[in-house]
């Protein structure tokens, strides 16, 4: 989601993936280079997801071309690679960043590019202001009010971080913070702990004491990481990482590391209904620990556990820890057993993504080896791939991959396209063949939304509902869709509400799960993976899930895969009642 120059990163790792997503992004930008464009982001995120220096697992890592490897040992030896000072030379690097923004595809930025020489954002951003986009061919005015739109929402979020990136950021400073001397435990808090969407800051709480702090803040400015830093204290430091992130680290003692963690993590109303709570109680709750208001004596602070249970309510998880309601259920003991990555038994949506180098084994592989718990995969494609006739070939296959496994790990999978009129573009017949139906929109996104979803529910051969709202946060607004009619529509037919955890997506959004369990909805939740790397998103709608009160339960991939199949029979019988219920009430035998 953002763009830094290869210098201000100490990591190698950082530095040359950064370097990989903008040669993609030239590639976009040029056209018709799909398969270089897919193998730079492949090994940008590759380059993400390792533990250790890249310098250090080179030789032992299978997952890059010679191509990239060869890239990869020219940045190590000269400090740059040559393909992209090429393009650099070429290409307007300052402006691939649009390529992000929803309806501002390469042929547009190219003609920004070449007739009105725009080279960067600011100078787009006066353009729009002028009404010089009406001068490009190509963009007439009802265009140039959705790119404006668009560029709106991208300025919205263009300072914020995807909860995804900022855990792999985060978890990186994380650990060199532990390493740092002095330095006794260490956390996350604020909106990152709380699993927010998009975050603007990283907050960490570390346990330092105090006849420690001089040196750790010596050897903290030290850091390479570290671009600047914008206040210290003896309890406080504000930084700013290579990259543009703000990092905010408060530093306790043992004795107060569980109060000041939840002091940290919670909301300002969250807070204040413990404060008010604790008052009732003759205590006194800070940043340092749970007091007795009368004696002073210190009663609880080490660890959060310890001060909710002095208040005597339930621990909140921090996905909770939003307003007053977590509060109130607490205090009365009524806080839902929260669901855990732990309990996920499979995954509801992966592709199998051949052009970028990925097959049904290497995603086997890393899943049963990440995920040992899982007992099963839905593998789908999109309806339009089934339009060119490669169903048999495609069906076989996974037949094939589970004979060689032993196990029916694999479930055949589909994601087929609502039409606007509420029809399915594939016959109902060849539906039949597929273990799991999610039905999506893609098309038409202008046209009525909610018609189509309610007659997706009424349709035996739909297991679940993709993408609900088809969001994409800070590029496409949600589409406007009755909730209520919704909800109560899959509830009363069994339809499963799709969670895909696409860091981009989270759709269904926490706010609008919490409001459907509610009404006692079921949730598939989907990594929506395109590479293997891809199936970790899972803890992204694990995430969601938790931050919208959901249990095990609530979960349909929670269950055996034996209890999955009884769930879709019954829910057939569930729009067979329904169905006959609506004939009684319009007059019809």
């Amino acid at each position: 989601m953002f763009i830094t120059t290869p210098e201000q990163y100490a990591s190698n790792n950082a530095a040359i993936a950064d370097i990989f997503h903008r040669i993609a992004a030239c590639y976009r930008y040029l056209g018709n280079y799909y398969k270089q464009m897919r193998t730079y982001d492949k090994a940008a995120a590759a380059l993400h997801h390792l533990k250790e220096d890249i310098s250090i697992s080179l030789e032992k890592d299978a997952c890059f071309t010679d191509d990239i490897r060869f890239e990869i040992k020219e940045f190590l030896d000269t400090g740059c690679i040559q393909r992209y000072q090429h393009f650099k030379r070429n290409v307007p690097v300052e402006l691939l960043e649009l390529l992000e923004v929803k309806g501002f595809g390469s042929g547009i930025v190219k003609a920004l590019h070449e007739q009105l020489h725009i080279d960067n954002l600011e100078q787009l951003k006066a353009a729009v202001l002028a009404g010089k986009l009406k001068d490009v061919q190509g963009i007439n005015p009802a265009k140039m009010e959705h790119l404006r739109r668009s560029l709106k929402l991208y300025k919205t979020t263009e300072t914020r971080w995807f909860l995804w990136d900022a855990i792999l950021r985060g978890n990186e400073i994380l650990r060199v913070l532990r390493l740092l001397p002095g330095v006794e435990n260490a956390s996350f808090a604020g909106s990152l702990r709380r699993g927010c969407e998009t975050i603007g800051d990283i907050d960490i709480v570390l346990e330092v004491e105090e006849c420690n702090r001089e040196e750790f803040l010596i050897e903290f400015m030290q850091l390479p990481h570290v671009e600047n830093v914008a206040g210290s204290g003896w309890n406080r430091v504000c930084a700013v990482l290579y990259g543009n992130l703000q990092l905010d680290i408060r530093m306790t003692t043992a004795q107060s590391f569980g109060a000041a963690l939840l002091y940290y993590t919670g909301v300002k109303e969250h807070i204040s209904h413990l404060y008010n709570l604790a008052e009732q109680k003759g205590y006194t709750l800070t940043m340092e620990g749970l007091f007795d208001t009368a004696t002073l004596s210190y009663l609880a602070g080490k660890t959060e556990e310890s001060i909710y249970a002095k208040l005597n309510i339930q621990y909140i998880p921090p996905e909770l820890r939003e307003g007053e309601n977590g509060v109130s259920q607490a205090y009365r003991h009524m806080l839902p057993d929260l669901l855990t990555h732990y309990q996920i038994r499979g995954d509801m949506r992966i592709y199998v993504n051949h052009h970028a180098g990925n097959s049904i084994e290497s995603i086997i592989h890393y899943v049963i080896n990440a995920f040992p718990h899982y007992e099963y995969m839905v593998v789908m494609e999109h309806s339009e791939f089934f339009h060119d006739g490669n169903n048999r070939d495609w069906l076989q296959n996974i037949d094939d991959a589970n004979a060689r496994l032993g196990l029916p790990f694999l479930k055949k999978g589909v994601s087929v396209e609502l039409l606007p009129d509420g029809t399915l573009d594939l016959p109902d017949e060849f539906l039949k063949q597929f273990d799991w139906v999610t039905a999506v929109i893609h098309q038409d996104l202008d046209k009525d939304i909610t018609s189509r979803l309610l007659k997706a529910c009424e349709n035996p051969l739909i297991n679940c509902i993709g993408n609900p709202s088809n969001r994409i946060i800070g590029q496409r607004d949600p589409s406007i869709v009755n909730w209520q009619l919704l909800f109560d529509k899959a509830a009363a037919t069994a339809t499963a509400l799709e969670i895909n955890a696409m860091p981009y997506s989270l759709d269904l959004k926490d706010e609008l799960v919490r409001k459907a369990v509610g009404k006692k909805v079921y949730f598939a939740i989907s990594s929506c993976a395109e590479s293997f790397l891809h199936c970790d998103y899972m803890q992204m709608g694990v995430t969601v899930a938790r931050r919208g009160w959901c249990t095990p339960a609530n979960v349909l991939n929670t269950m055996h895969w034996k209890d999955i199949e009884k769930f879709k029979h019954a829910r057939e019988s569930a729009i067979t009642w329904e169905l006959a219920g609506l004939c009684l009430i319009n007059g019809k035998q």
